[in-house]
């Protein structure tokens, strides 16, 4: 999953969008969300700007030494 960080500014026009297009996840207390490359494409072609962050190990996961 891609997990994008959107600005706060964009927040609530960027949720709207990128809802109807299929299921999203939260994944951290900051509105980090985990989402499709559908959703960033919908972001694109409205010109909302975005960072991608790297993705987290899964927390239920246990790590390799």
């Amino acid at each position: 999953m891609i997990t994008p960080r959107l600005p706060k500014a964009e927040r609530g026009k960027a949720w709207c969008a990128i809802i109807e297009i299929g299921p999203i996840r939260l994944s951290a207390d900051d509105p980090i969300h985990e989402v499709l490359p559908a959703h960033l494409e919908l972001l694109i072609a409205q010109g909302i700007h975005y960072e991608v962050l790297k993705a987290r190990p899964n927390r239920d996961e246990k790590l390799r030494p």
